[in-house]
């Protein structure tokens, strides 16, 4: 993780899943920032620079 990385997503899967998305995609995790980025682009959402401290809150949430 680069030093600039504030948040990260974790997804559970099962083996079976885990294999399946890596026979269609051979790096799932570039994938995901990939549509991560496209959603944010197409949205027209800007991520902000911010500081994030111990007490800061984050400037855009991920939810189901």
């Amino acid at each position: 993780m680069d030093k600039n990385t504030g948040r990260f997503i974790a997804v559970n899967l099962t083996d079976a899943e885990w294999y399946a998305l890596k026979s269609v995609t051979p790096d799932p995790v570039a994938w995901v920032k990939q549509q991560i980025h496209r959603l944010l682009d197409e949205s027209g959402v800007t991520p902000l620079e911010h500081d994030l401290g111990h007490e800061a809150t984050p400037l855009l949430e991920l939810a189901d």
